[in-house]
């Protein structure tokens, strides 16, 4: 089933994910809301921060979402991906058994990918808890979120080739974008040609990895797709952060198919085609 999903990824230029971002959001209300409206408009991936809460609302609103589609009969994505963020900063300094305790409920099987924010920390205690989180994870697709404003070119494609030596096929390679920063040019620029990077080094330097997709992460709008395809770097996806897509989704929806249907054309023209 796994290699299904990411096959897909693989293979499609216009994989597009809501991402939440690896904080846990204080309104579980709006982010029911959210997704439900995400998989309505028909996204390709949900990404969520690794906490229990917010993953049981998830996977009801994808849930209903699914229901309120069939009801409509609305063409959606039928099994978009699940990704739950962590960041490495928050678990480094957790023993196994305490790591272990805080997110063993990600083996639920309605999580797909285990996302995973390098930063800079200490680079041997990162491949330390990679370790662990391969292992225990070793059933799920493992995304690897990273950039070159907190590692080094060296420390990048060492991380990669060891998430790839536990997760074989089943890796995604995430490049950190814009959402810390002003959407600017410079910004843009600096994601793409971290892509490209990893292109070069790593992606291209061995037959075993060429199939690795990667995306696009943070983004705000689709210039860096632009971007990109002008400037010939390969890539698989986008991940928009949700708070530039809310204002498109109100609360007072009554879901009918008229006003579905606006609203995928509205999200669709501005992020999705």
């Amino acid at each position: 089933m796994q290699k299904t999903k990411i096959d897909i990824l693989r293979k499609n230029l216009k994989f597009y994910k809501l991402d939440f971002g690896i904080d846990s959001v204080d309104n579980l209300d709006k982010t029911y809301l959210l997704i439900f409206l995400a998989v309505l408009t028909g996204f390709s991936g949900i990404d969520i921060s690794a906490n229990e809460k917010t993953l049981k609302i998830t996977l009801e609103a994808i849930k209903k979402a699914k229901i309120k589609a069939k009801e409509l009969n609305i063409e959606i994505n039928p099994n978009p991906l699940l990704f739950a963020s962590l960041g490495m900063k928050e678990i480094s300094n957790l023993d196994n058994d305490k790591l272990l305790d805080k997110i063993g409920f990600l083996k639920n099987d309605g999580v797909d990918v285990i996302d995973i924010h390098f930063n800079e920390i200490d680079f041997l205690s990162n491949i330390k808890k990679v370790d662990l989180i391969c292992t225990l994870f070793e059933d799920k697709i493992i995304s690897v979120n990273l950039s070159r404003k907190k590692l080094s070119n060296i420390h990048m494609i060492d991380l990669l080739k060891t998430c790839f030596s536990y997760s074989k096929k089943n890796l995604i390679i995430e490049v950190e974008g814009l959402r810390l920063n002003e959407n600017n040019f410079n910004d843009i620029l600096q994601t793409v040609s971290t892509a490209d990077i990893i292109n070069k080094q790593f992606i291209q330097s061995s037959f075993k990895y060429k199939k690795i997709p990667i995306i696009f992460g943070d983004c705000n709008n689709r210039d860096i797709e632009r971007l990109a395809l002008k400037c010939n770097v390969p890539f698989n996806g986008i991940s928009f952060f949700y708070q530039n897509i809310q204002s498109f989704f109100k609360n007072n929806y009554s879901y009918t198919k008229e006003e579905i249907n606006l609203l995928r054309s509205e999200i669709k023209q501005n992020f999705l085609i």
